[in-house]
């Protein structure tokens, strides 16, 4: 466990939510490397320059509900679990380190099902050092959460009752890199990447190990009339299935800006690599991009390419104004790693706030600091999942839509969203690995959440999260499962240091193997020293 905690704490890194490097669209048209924050640059002044803060926190909450081994029928059984949840956040602002790291360590106690006893650990950590002024710097970033292992078996939605389709998982990223400029005409970035994937579940064989190399070159005026950059990555992954996966890309980037807000690219490359094939194959790319600035807080972005597998996209829009955020996507592409394609999620409720505050705050590790402190403030757990996934070690081909909207006002915030994907193989998969795909061609998810809260007075708050959740195989009403879940808590101050909180929870989860209900009532108290 120790291990675990200075993992997080001095560089594990993940890929959770989609940091790792890819073949895919995730890459293209980067900006222009003169206009990335340095850490140094990040600050707004000697007041927050050299601030860090290391906040013990522990939390006590039982949990009454009716269905602990999430079964149908008279297989019900009633428990009450006692959780104590002990943790640490360290947040770190200097010129050199900026980092926001978060763990806790939850021990579930029954009280009928002693044999339900366990240990959970949760993560989410990121930063980034300045190791040589304006030369080399190291990236982090590290998450455990539980995540559901088939798209068709059991899912819940809270992290008490037993469910043999979860299983603990931890991923874990760091990336060193150097960058600078060749005299006055062009600028570089060397980085290499290092991906740990593990899981505690026997089920599927998911671990995988990931190095990538990647350089970037780029020229430095922005006012010329052709831009240009240069992309190379090399990946080789290797799955504990004893699965190998390598790929090589190199992309061109010449870029017309026909004003300062609107640019068009033109995007030849190659590519080489054996995700539909035993061995390497070479292909030629081909594509184009539009990014389009209608204003400061409105964004347009669109990417086709012609790829090894057919078409590829990727189309963004963003729009915000000072009390709400409109974000919307729509993707098209491989990938070898399962974060970025079977597993796919709109996360916990703390991911989503993550995702939805980009334009509020571009920084990573500052956002993770106003994303906590907005959930403390609405009393609302970060930890609450809200995903949709399944685990996979098959390389796939995953057609996304994602669909966002937050609303914050003075005491009322309204958050929104809506995910739709189908994830299929793009090489045979056997049987034998245990995942969806080797059962099904394809796999389709679709999942709606609605998170409300309302700051009663101010110490008090109440808050309401509805979700649905759906997912459908190759074979119809055989691979099935539909979740539905509704959570009502209200929380309030106790103290300057401690909260305390009463909840309840509804979930009703259908499907093809197995159906069940669940009723919960919870209440907790957290102190943070």
């Amino acid at each position: 466990m120790q291990a675990l905690v200075m993992a997080g704490l001095f560089g594990a890194a993940s890929v959770a939510h989609g940091q790792a490097a890819s073949n895919g669209l995730s890459s293209a048209a980067p900006e222009p490397l003169s206009a990335r924050q340095t850490p140094a640059a990040a600050g707004d002044g000697q007041n927050d320059r050299r601030q860090m803060s290391l906040v013990p926190r522990v939390s006590v909450e039982g949990t009454w509900t009716d269905n602990v081994r999430a079964r149908g029928g008279v297989d019900k059984v009633a428990d009450f679990v006692t959780s104590v949840s002990p943790g640490l956040r360290f947040t770190a602002e200097g010129d050199r380190l900026k980092a926001s790291v978060d763990y806790s360590l939850t021990r579930q106690l029954h009280a009928r099902e002693r044999s339900l006893d366990r240990n959970q650990n949760a993560l989410r950590a990121l930063g980034s050092m300045e190791v040589v002024d304006n030369f080399a710097f190291v990236d982090f970033t590290g998450n455990i959460s539980q995540q559901t292992i088939s798209a068709f078996g059991t899912r819940s939605d809270s992290n008490v009752i037993d469910n043999s389709n979860r299983t603990e998982a931890a991923l874990y990223r760091v990336s060193p890199y150097v960058r600078g400029r060749f005299g006055d005409w062009s600028q570089y970035e060397l980085r290499y990447g290092r991906t740990a994937s593990r899981t505690k579940s026997d089920l599927v064989a998911a671990d995988y190990d990931l190095d990538d190399l990647s350089l970037r070159l780029a020229s430095t005026s922005q006012q010329r009339v052709i831009g240009w950059s240069l992309d190379a990555n090399h990946q080789k992954q290797v799955y504990s299935s004893g699965r190998l996966y390598e790929s090589d890309r190199v992309r061109a980037f010449l870029t017309h800006p026909f004003t300062p807000q609107l640019s068009v690219s033109v995007i030849p490359g190659w590519e080489s690599n054996n995700y539909a094939s035993q061995d390497k194959e070479s292909h030629a790319t081909f594509g184009g991009q539009v990014q389009w600035a209608l204003s400061e807080r409105t964004r347009l972005s669109a990417l086709v390419e012609k790829r090894f597998f057919g078409r590829a996209y990727n189309v963004n829009f963003e729009h915000r104004t000072q009390r709400s955020a409109w974000r919307f996507s729509d993707s098209r592409d491989a990938s070898s790693t399962p974060s970025q394609a079977g597993s796919f999620s709109v996360g916990t409720l703390y991911d989503l706030y993550f995702f939805q505050f980009t334009s509020i705050e571009p920084d990573p590790a500052r956002r993770a600091q106003l994303v906590n402190s907005f959930l403390l403030a609405n009393g609302l757990d970060g930890n609450t999942s809200i995903d949709l996934g399944f685990l996979s070690s098959s390389v796939t081909l995953t057609r996304r839509r994602d669909a966002s909207f937050t609303l914050i006002g003075l005491r009322d915030t309204l958050s929104f969203s809506v995910s739709q994907s189908e994830t299929s193989r793009l090489r045979q998969v056997t049987a034998d690995t245990g995942e969806d795909l080797g059962n099904s061609n394809y796999v389709r998810q679709h999942g709606l959440s609605v998170v409300y809260s309302r700051r009663l007075t101010p110490q008090s708050s109440l808050s309401v999260i509805g979700s649905m959740s759906r997912a459908a195989g190759e074979q119809g009403s055989a691979q099935t499962r539909d979740l539905q879940s509704l959570n009502i808590s209200l929380s309030t101050k106790l103290g300057p240091h401690t909260t305390g909180t009463l909840g309840l929870r509804r979930t009703v989860s259908t499907g093809s193997l197995s159906s069940y209900s669940e009723s919960a009532l919870r209440g907790g108290i957290s102190l943070q020293f």
